[in-house]
């Protein structure tokens, strides 16, 4: 049984890790809803998944819960959230495939690159780079741009800042190693 940072035994199932798993589910939902042409239900489901990035680790820390597992699944809940929003959207044509594929290869290489570290060194500590919270939220800015008013031009424009604080995020993450 982990031990949350408030000294006492207590289950890792937090509040803060249970919105973080409310994120988990609400992206096969938003993936189907934005598949069968939905308009309205995907930017809620896609708003409400961003807002409880912001919410878990408010929770966390207001109630002193950090825990392992939250510190695991936060970052896969973003990573998975983004990559299938921008997959679905790029299969859509609401951008080019090539959008995605930054995106999935910054997050695949961020995935790939804290598994060698933690074979190689034994510890498996996180530690976010503003770089990454930066890109993360640009990322989910430019999704809710893309949801909220399809079919437009201006929300386009918000790709190109994307993907260069994505790639210097990539960068940071790499040469931060």
């Amino acid at each position: 049984m982990e031990k949350i940072k408030t000294g006492g035994p207590v289950h890792p199932m937090t509040w803060a890790n249970r919105i973080t798993i409310v994120r988990l589910l609400l992206t096969p939902l938003l993936v189907i809803l934005l598949l069968n042409g939905g308009r309205l239900w995907p930017l809620y489901i896609f708003i409400l998944a961003a807002f409880s990035d912001v919410l878990d680790g408010a929770v966390a820390r207001w109630r002193g819960e950090q825990t392992n597992l939250g510190k695991f699944l936060d970052p896969i809940a973003d990573k998975l959230l983004l990559s299938s929003s921008f997959l679905v959207l790029a299969h859509l044509g609401r951008y080019p495939m090539w959008v995605f594929i930054v995106v999935f290869s910054r997050d695949l290489l961020i995935l790939l690159g804290w598994n060698v570290i933690t074979i190689l060194s034994g510890k498996s500590e996180v530690h976010p780079r503003l770089l990454g919270k930066a890109s993360t939220l640009v990322q989910m800015s430019t999704v809710m741009a893309i949801l909220a008013f399809p079919g437009q031009a201006w929300p386009t424009f918000l790709v190109w800042p994307m993907v260069i604080i994505t790639l210097l995020s990539m960068a940071d993450y790499v040469g931060g190693v």
